[in-house]
């Protein structure tokens, strides 16, 4: 099964880098439900999405150089994940989504929870992405940053922050 979110975040990306530049007030982001917790540099706007075999919710700011996004989703009770299978094809549907190319990939890992992190290019930014499992739920941490922009400590921020906390 592959991932579903590329072309959400396609379209955040497209609609964020047109959009004009908003303030920079990180906030503390833990969805009902969503088993993490993260910042994030402003209110997020949230986007979801729903099918029979798949549902996902996108949440994303905006700052003049950067864009945010966490991304969780379930499939169906019935479909059985291959974990490294559904990391890699996460990775590389984001890529070809954005138009990008690979830079570097490894795998990761966040309180014993499977991940993988990788870094993209395209002609338009550079961009981080962090993706992990637990069951059928596909957690997707990505940033990009336009070209000729630096935003590092935010970016660390950002990925520093994230957490999978227990869902009620």
């Amino acid at each position: 099964m592959y991932q579903r979110l590329s072309s959400v975040l396609l379209i955040i990306l497209l609609v964020a880098f047109s959009a004009s530049g908003l303030q920079n007030n990180w906030v503390k982001i833990e969805p009902l439900g969503g088993g993490f917790s993260v910042m994030i540099p402003s209110v997020p706007k949230e986007q979801n999405k729903i099918d029979e075999t798949y549902s996902s919710h996108s949440l994303s700011a905006v700052t003049p150089s950067t864009v945010y996004i966490v991304e969780y989703g379930d499939y169906a009770p019935s479909i059985h994940l291959d974990v490294p299978g559904e990391l890699a094809a996460n990775r590389d549907n984001f890529v070809k989504s954005v138009e990008g190319k690979l830079i570097s990939s490894k795998e990761i890992n966040l309180d014993g929870h499977p991940g993988l992190e990788f870094t993209a290019e395209n002609s338009q930014a550079s961009m981080k992405s962090r993706v992990y499992v637990i069951g059928n739920r596909v957690f997707t941490l990505a940033v990009a940053v336009l070209n000729g922009k630096s935003d590092t400590e935010n970016v660390d921020r950002f990925f520093g922050s994230f957490a999978f906390v227990k869902s009620e």
